[in-house]
């Protein structure tokens, strides 16, 4: 784009939207609209961006509204969407955009929204209009499809991977909303493994008390085998994939194995167990990627690992990296996953500069 790209981010004084806007804000040649529902809290979050950097504008948008949200796409060439939970939002915005010949990224999105999106040619609609629609480019999913893949590229044949990936973190309310959503084959399938190109259920238990360097404490691993993860094993033809959620604290796990059970969908328990972890064990976010060449090997070609204080930082990277890649004309007009079509080898060297989180690449692997 020959002129001053606008750039609005949805959500963007909260958690994730505020890391977004204030990596976007380092880039000149684009305007910024922080929008949302408040704009007290929009103009609080302007004012914090101080006069350096691109101009930005607080703008009041309720996605709700939809008048106000196709007026608000309307000026924007992209629209970064931090708004949430998602699975509530699911393709609104998205929608909104392609209505208005705006280009989209999404934090979040997901499976839920991809399936909207493909519904009915809806993918054509995307590419007739030049546009693109980036799913998923968040902390996770997003980056925890990325990573996997720039060690496979090392590695070159790879054979089994293990992941594992949590911590602990305060959940805003609408994180909490997508935690307790996040449930059903859209999503995964809990106590799953990935066995020669097939979902294999109840092959895997829970790892207690594991130590990996990714997190500064022993974690709680639960097998739960996401769709990113079968998209990862398939474009990659691994036989093996075991996929592991990692607690450091127990009160999240059990409130949130509570809710499922008693179909409880109130927000304010999940966010009070994950601020009684906080208290008690800290904020700490990993995620650790171990990767193997042959099968009759015992230890791990490659280990990875991601250490950050703030997984929300983390999400704010990688949607301000995808937004990035788009403006710049690297995505091709379409519905995409970001881990699927964002360059991996990139990604990694951008993270490796960032203060946002600390990287361990293992030898060989690291050598290569």
């Amino acid at each position: 784009m020959s002129h001053t790209t606008t750039i609005g981010v949805l959500g963007g004084y909260g958690a994730v939207g505020g890391a977004v806007v204030r990596r976007l804000h380092q880039n000149a040649a684009a305007s910024l609209l922080v929008a949302g529902r408040d704009p007290s809290r929009a103009e609080k979050l302007v004012r914090s961006l101080g006069a350096g950097g691109t101009l930005a504008e607080p703008v009041a948008v309720d996605l709700a509204e939809p008048v106000a949200l196709d007026r608000f796409a309307a000026r924007c060439d992209l629209l970064v969407n931090c708004a949430g939970p998602s699975y509530q939002v699911l393709d609104t915005v998205a929608r909104a955009a392609l209505r208005n010949g705006a280009d989209y990224v999404d934090a979040a999105g997901d499976d839920p929204t991809y399936l909207r999106l493909n519904t009915d040619g809806g993918t054509h609609e995307w590419l007739a209009g030049g546009r693109v629609a980036l799913l998923s480019a968040g902390a996770l999913p997003g980056l925890s499809g990325i990573l996997p893949r720039y060690l496979a590229d090392i590695v070159g044949s790879a054979s089994r991977l293990d992941a594992y990936l949590g911590g602990v973190a305060p959940l805003s309310p609408a994180a909490a909303g997508d935690v307790l959503l996040s449930r059903g084959p859209e999503h995964g399938t809990p106590g799953a493994g990935w066995r020669d190109g097939a979902v294999r259920g109840n092959s895997l238990e829970p790892r207690r008390g594991l130590s990996l360097a990714a997190f500064p404490r022993p974690v709680d691993a639960f097998p739960f085998l996401a769709t990113e993860a079968v998209r990862f094993a398939r474009a990659r033809q691994i036989s093996e994939v075991n996929w592991y959620t990692a607690f450091g604290g127990s009160q999240l796990p059990e409130q949130l194995a509570l809710s499922w059970a008693l179909g409880n969908t109130a927000r304010s328990d999940l966010v009070s167990a994950a601020a009684r972890d906080v208290q008690r064990h800290g904020t700490w976010y990993g995620q650790e990627f171990h990767l193997w060449e042959g099968s009759s090997v015992e230890v791990p070609s490659c280990v990875l690992s991601l250490a950050c204080d703030d997984s929300y930082e983390l999400s704010g990277f990688m949607a301000a990296a995808a937004a990035n890649a788009v403006i710049a004309g690297e995505v091709p007009a379409g519905v995409h996953f970001a881990a699927e079509v964002l360059k991996p080898t990139e990604i990694f060297q951008s993270l490796t500069a960032d203060p946002v989180a600390e990287l361990s690449l293992s030898s060989p692997c690291g050598s290569q």
